[in-house]
Parts: C-alpha cells; sequence; structure tokens
C-alpha cells in the first residue's frame, strides 16, 4: 500500500470525538439541578426532569422535562425536551439486555419468594402438628404414670396378702 493510499483511508471513531465524548460526559445531579431548574412548559409551570422507563421506550434511562400536569390529560401542554443525547444502537441494545436478565432475575427471585412462602406456611402446620403431637405425648405420659401407680399399688397390695396368707399358713 502507498502512503497516497494510507492518506485516503480513515477510520471513524464509533464513539464520536475526544472533545463530543467530554460534552456527553454526565454531570452530578446537583450540577445538572443548578444548571436546568427553572425551566417551564407551556403551562408557565416548572417542569420536573424525569427518566424515560416506559415500556416501549427506544432509550430507557434518558432523561427529559416534561409538563408536570402529565398525569391529568385535560391540563398538560404536552411539552417535552430531552435533556440527554439519542443512546447509539448498541447501548439500546445493552440496556434491553440488562433489563431482560434484570426481568429474568426478579421472576426468579418471585417463584423463590412463592417458594419460601409455600415452605413457610407447611412449617407453621408442621410445627402445630407437633404441638398436638407433644401434648398427646404429654397426657399419655401422665396416663402411663397412673397407671404405673396403679399397678405399684395393686403389687403392694398383692404383697400384704401374700405375707397375711404366708403368716396365716405358719401360725
Amino acid at each position: 500500500m502507498s502512503s497516497s493510499q494510507k492518506s485516503n483511508l480513515s477510520v471513524k471513531n464509533p464513539y464520536g470525538s475526544i472533545r463530543n465524548s467530554f460534552k456527553m460526559k454526565r454531570e452530578n445531579s446537583s450540577e445538572f439541578e443548578y444548571r436546568f431548574s427553572g425551566i417551564k412548559c407551556k403551562c408557565d409551570i416548572e417542569s420536573p426532569c424525569q427518566e424515560a422507563w416506559k415500556e416501549g421506550t427506544l432509550d430507557p434511562g434518558r432523561r427529559f422535562f416534561g409538563c408536570s400536569r402529565y398525569k391529568d390529560p385535560s391540563k398538560r401542554c404536552n411539552f417535552f425536551l430531552w435533556v440527554d443525547p439519542p443512546y447509539s444502537e448498541r447501548a439500546r441494545d445493552v440496556i434491553k439486555g440488562l433489563k431482560m436478565k434484570i426481568m429474568k432475575k426478579d421472576e426468579e427471585i418471585h417463584k423463590g419468594v412463592v417458594e419460601y412462602n409455600f415452605v413457610e406456611k407447611k412449617m407453621l402446620v408442621l410445627h402445630e402438628q407437633c404441638k398436638s403431637l407433644e401434648k398427646k405425648n404429654d397426657e399419655l405420659v401422665q396416663l402411663l404414670q397412673k397407671k404405673k401407680r396403679k399397678v405399684f399399688k395393686y403389687k403392694f397390695l398383692f404383697m400384704i396378702v401374700l405375707v397375711w396368707f404366708v403368716m396365716k399358713l405358719f401360725n
């Protein structure tokens, strides 16, 4: 490859120029709030800065200003202004993938919570059954002690009668 061919070839930086990357750097929140406070919508009301997380949003997490009456369609003025530049296709794909992973983890957590609640309820039932069995065991132990005392009484009475009978025989 000749030197004239090399000068005609250029590689485009997919992330923009170095100067642009510094411009796009997000400010810390207090600096951001100071620089962008007082932005008003068409209703002449201060517009809050929000993040786009609604399902179907192309740039989830991207900040914007919107009419503060957005919840009431009859009163809002439809003011809308993006704060952050649009995301690249790669960033959108990464965010979508991360959201999917989060949703999958949330499902796993939900399944774990459901299973935990089931096991906890089962443990409560088993605990109640255990208490019931312990109570029955205590009752049986008391009944057995009564039977033992009764058997002891009969044995004792039998020994007395036997001694009496033996004494009568030898007298």
